[in-house]
């Protein structure tokens, strides 16, 4: 009987304890810095990288002087800088 209980806890831990951990992990934002050049009269941006919030990517993408531009996936963040970042060099 003791061993059924066991069974039965470690089970409810396993369906609803590490589902709520895992969500309450801090979400990763890929971001891309992007500014327009006037003398090429074209957008630059910068290569990808990470950050855990919002403000991170602003105050990042503020001391290039560029505007963030935040993605789910580094899939969508190359589909969308594809036509986006129009000059043919990177920062």
């Amino acid at each position: 009987m003791s061993i059924r209980r066991i069974v039965v806890a470690l089970a409810a831990l396993f369906m609803f304890g590490f589902p709520v951990l895992a969500y309450s992990q801090p979400q990763i934002i890929f971001v891309v810095c992007r500014k327009y050049d006037a003398s090429g009269n074209c957008h630059k941006c910068s290569d990808y990288f990470s950050v855990r919030s919002e403000e991170e990517a602003q105050r990042k993408c503020g001391k290039r002087g560029a505007d963030p531009y935040f993605f789910p996936s580094v899939q969508a963040m190359f589909r969308w800088k594809v036509s986006h970042c129009t000059c043919e060099e990177e920062d």
